[in-house]
C-alpha cells in the first residue's frame, strides 16, 4: 500500500544520508567535538559527586539540560546536522534528481529526519560509558538511582526529536546551508530562551503557556526522574507539525521545478 511505499521509501534515503555523513568530515568533526564536550561535563560531573555537600539529584540535572554548555551545544549539533537535508541538496545541484527520484515527498522528508535522528541518537551512545564510570567511582557509599539517567536520556531523546524537525523544516525552507544553520539556530534559541521570558512576564495564562513550553524545567523534570506525558505529547506533537509543513514545502518546491 502507500504507506508500505512511504516507509521503503523514507528506509532508502535515510541509509543514503546516514552514509553521507559518515563520510563527510563534518559528522566526524561534530563526533569528536560532541565527545569532548560531553567528556569535559563528566569531568565536572564526577567534580560535583565527590563534594559532601552535594545536593540529592543535582548530579543528573547538571548533566542533562542543568548547563548552558548542553544547550548551545545541542542546537548548534541540530542546526550543523539538519542544514544539509534539502539546502545542501539545493546547493550540490541534486535537489532535481532526488525529487525526480521515484518516492514522494513525505519519503523523502521521513527519511532525512530518520537519518538526523539516528546520527543524533548514535552520538549519545558513546556517554553511556561515564554513566558506568560514574556508578564504579562512586562505590558502594553512594547510591546513584537509574530512574533519572533513563529519564535524563529520554528527556534528551524527545528534546533533540522535536529540534530536529524544526531544522527539517527550516532546511526546507532555507535557500542555502548557511541560511538553513543560522536560522535554526535562531529558532531554537528563541525556543529555549523561553523559559527565561516566563521570568518576565505578568499575566497569569502566558506564564502557564511559557512554563508548558519551557525546555528548562521540562529537562529538569527528567533528570530528577519524574516522565510528564505532557511533555512527551508536546515533543511529538512539534515534530509530527514540522515535518508535515516540510513536506508541504518539499511539495511546493516540487511544483515550481526547483
Amino acid at each position: 500500500g502507500r504507506g508500505g511505499r512511504v516507509v521503503r521509501g523514507a528506509l532508502s534515503i535515510c541509509r543514503r544520508e546516514l552514509w553521507g555523513y559518515l563520510a563527510s568530515p563534518l559528522g566526524w568533526i561534530l563526533a569528536a567535538l560532541f565527545l569532548l564536550v560531553q567528556g569535559y561535563s563528566f569531568y565536572m560531573f564526577v567534580g560535583l559527586l565527590s563534594r559532601p555537600d552535594s545536593p540529592h539529584g543535582a548530579v543528573m540535572q547538571l548533566f542533562f539540560g542543568g548547563t548552558l554548555l548542553y544547550w548551545l551545544f545541542l542546537i548548534g549539533v541540530v542546526s550543523a546536522l539538519t542544514m544539509r537535508a534539502v539546502a545542501g541538496e539545493r546547493r550540490a545541484g541534486t535537489l532535481e534528481t532526488l525529487l525526480a527520484a521515484p518516492v514522494g515527498d513525505a519519503a523523502i522528508v521521513l527519511g532525512k529526519y530518520l537519518a538526523s535522528l539516528a546520527f543524533f541518537v548514535s552520538l549519545w551512545l558513546p556517554t553511556g560509558v561515564y554513566v558506568g564510570l560514574l556508578w564504579a567511582l562512586a562505590g558502594s557509599g553512594v547510591a546513584i538511582d537509574s530512574g533519572p539517567v533513563v529519564a535524563g536520556y529520554l528527556g534528551t531523546l524527545l528534546v533533540g526529536a522535536s529540534c530536529l524537525a524544526v531544522g527539517i523544516l527550516v532546511s526546507t525552507l532555507a535557500p542555502s546551508q548557511i541560511v538553513a544553520a543560522l536560522g535554526t539556530f535562531v529558532v531554537l534559541a528563541i525556543f529555549v530562551l523561553l523559559g527565561v521570558v516566563e521570568l518576565l512576564v505578568q499575566a497569569t495564562w502566558l506564564k502557564d503557556l511559557l512554563r508548558f513550553v519551557n525546555l528548562f524545567e521540562q529537562m529538569d523534570d527528567f533528570a530528577r526522574g519524574i516522565v510528564d506525558t505532557r511533555h512527551v505529547v508536546l515533543h511529538l506533537s512539534l515534530v509530527g507539525f514540522c515535518l508535515s509543513a516540510a513536506v508541504l514545502a518539499l511539495a511546493r518546491l516540487r511544483r515550481e521545478g526547483r
